[in-house]
């Protein structure tokens, strides 16, 4: 079962947990991933400390790990022109190619449907945001717990402070809520690629 996508070659241009959720998927599925990132700066999600797990100092960055399983990765700084023939042989041998920026970015480096699909017409381009392509708020970044658990209600409905705390139960395999459901984004936005 895990060999379902041996053969598929995916280039990951993402940070953060949403999109490298579905990077993971795909690596786990036996599909060939190989993470770009900035070779200075890396993936922010790296350094970012998770409530309950031990400081960065004292060990491995946990859902850096958990997200970016079974991926290869790659330091290459899209914004410098040196790095374009790097990235454009690694598309042009590509399936599916995965980003998290956004739209403004996307074109600053040259990663935009358009310019990965003159590299490569036949390449699966999906592209994850925290608000959509469409609305306001399309262009704005979106952060789990600010602009979803937040602003949709969840904080207040899942808090102990009202009677209306409803528990999530354990399931095997997915040690949080929050993990959960960003592996079921990852999914979701494996699906959504295959329809762009």
């Amino acid at each position: 079962m895990y060999d379902v996508l041996d053969g598929v070659r995916v280039v990951e241009v993402a940070m953060w947990a949403f999109v490298p959720a579905a990077g993971a998927v795909l690596a786990d599925w036996g599909a060939d991933v190989v993470k770009v990132a900035h070779p200075e700066y890396g993936d922010p999600m790296r350094g970012t400390p998770v409530g309950g797990l031990p400081p960065l100092e004292q060990g491995p960055a946990f859902m850096w790990e958990i997200l970016n399983r079974g991926k290869r990765s790659l330091a290459l700084d899209l914004a410098n022109p040196d790095s374009r023939p790097v990235l454009a042989d690694l598309v042009r041998r590509a399936d599916v190619f995965l980003t998290s920026f956004l739209a403004a970015a996307r074109k600053r480096l040259k990663i935009e449907v358009e310019d990965i699909r003159a590299i490569n017409p036949d390449i699966i381009y999906a592209r994850g945001s925290g608000h959509g392509v469409r609305g306001p708020e399309r262009e704005q970044g979106g952060y789990d717990h600010t602009s979803f658990w937040a602003r949709s209600g969840l904080a207040h409905a899942t808090s102990m402070v009202t009677d209306e705390f409803i528990p999530h139960p354990m399931v095997a395999g997915y040690p949080t809520r929050d993990a959960r459901q960003v592996y079921l984004a990852g999914m979701l936005t494996d699906v959504a690629g295959a329809v762009l």
